[in-house]
């Protein structure tokens, strides 16, 4: 698992810097940001990586949690889509993204710990 997990953060990770690239260079607001770093997240980690997760123990946990903030994701997603929503919303998103950023490097240690065991 560790190669195309790898692969897809890698992936993931590029497509985050290039909207972090775009909204600066086009003056875009915070919100834009966020919904477009939501977007992206939710279609990477729902499509790609999940998917990548075997029936391990470990992966059967960090999946579960994973799944948890996604679903936080997408409804704070659909917060900022309203004329009038939290203030915190955009800032919850960068923390949410960055609570699945750690979650992922786990997946990673542990599915590096079992191929080291092997």
């Amino acid at each position: 698992m560790t190669g195309t997990l790898q692969q897809e953060i890698d992936r993931w990770e590029a497509e985050l810097s290039r909207i972090a690239e775009s909204s600066a260079s086009d003056d875009w607001f915070v919100e834009e940001r966020r919904l477009a770093e939501a977007r992206c997240t939710l279609t990477a980690y729902r499509g790609r990586i999940l998917p990548t997760f075997t029936n391990q123990p470990n992966d059967a946990i960090v999946a579960d949690e994973i799944t948890h903030l996604l679903d936080r994701l997408e409804d704070l997603r659909n917060d900022l889509f309203r004329t009038v929503h939290p203030p915190t919303s955009h800032q919850e998103i960068a923390e949410t993204l960055a609570a699945l950023r750690a979650l992922t490097r786990v997946a990673l240690r542990f599915d590096r710990t079992l191929e080291n065991a092997h």
